[in-house]
């Protein structure tokens, strides 16, 4: 595979696969992660004074985009025999893999790179664990004659 020797991060060799079975035609990838803080006030103080702040859990979410194909659907890629959700009967994990071009293994911008499973250094993998299915839907398009799967996840934990 040859890959551009380019600084910007615009990637030619990026694969998302469920389960260790590489999803085609994905549109769009969008992981997301966002946390709740608490706030200690005083008490019986006009409007109560923030002391500090407590972090909370973090809950992440990915939506998908896929091009829908006759053959292969993001149901299928998840496993799951039918249109439902509810038949989704156990988790699977995502992973992010990113071959980033050999002039930018280890950068600011790219982070540390980690070694693929053929032993190449220059790939930053992320696993988006345990995702559960929690909204699907379809969007039919007469101007792009596409039609594409929206879909919402919501993973347990993320490790790099």
């Amino acid at each position: 595979m040859r890959l551009p020797n380019i600084k910007s991060q615009v990637y030619y060799a990026y694969s998302l696969s469920l389960d260790g079975v590489q999803i085609g035609t994905i549109k769009t990838f969008t992981p997301s992660q966002a946390r709740t803080h608490e706030y200690v006030r005083e008490i019986a103080l006009n409007g109560g004074t923030i002391k500090e702040g407590v972090p909370g859990v973090t809950d992440y979410t990915i939506r998908l985009e896929k091009v829908s194909l006759f053959e292969e659907t993001l149901y299928t890629n998840f496993g799951i025999p039918s249109y439902d959700i509810q038949s989704q009967v156990s988790a699977v994990d995502i992973r992010e893999e990113v071959h980033f071009p050999p002039s930018r293994k280890n950068s600011a911008a790219t982070g540390p790179a980690s070694q693929d499973p053929t032993g190449d250094a220059g790939v930053r993998i992320i696993t988006w664990e345990k995702c559960w299915i929690t909204e699907w839907g379809k969007t039919i398009s007469t101007t792009a004659i596409t039609v594409v799967e929206n879909m919402t996840v919501k993973p347990t934990s993320v490790s790099v």
